[in-house]
């Protein structure tokens, strides 16, 4: 009969140490993580001969997206909208 309030309190703590930790600045030291890695993978991919090649692709498709958008005439819409 103990072990019900017992089991709910000791849920509450568990769950809720985690969002004490980011609401202390966890989250500003997690999201620095985040941009250092993503610092380092992107100099890497920098590095590399066929990035320049990838990146003008990309900006390519991007410009033709939005060139037929234009002309088109049509709203850009989500796959999940009619």
């Amino acid at each position: 009969m103990i072990m019900k309030p017992f089991n709910l309190l000791l849920s509450l703590t568990l769950l809720s140490v985690p969002v004490t930790t980011l609401a202390e600045g966890g989250g500003g030291r997690v999201i620095a993580r985040m941009q250092a890695r993503r610092d380092e993978s992107m100099a890497r991919f920098l590095e590399r001969e066929d990035a320049k090649a990838i990146v003008n692709a990309q900006e390519a498709a991007k410009t033709l997206s939005r060139a037929q958008a234009s002309n088109s005439g049509q709203v850009e819409r989500s796959v999940d909208q009619p």
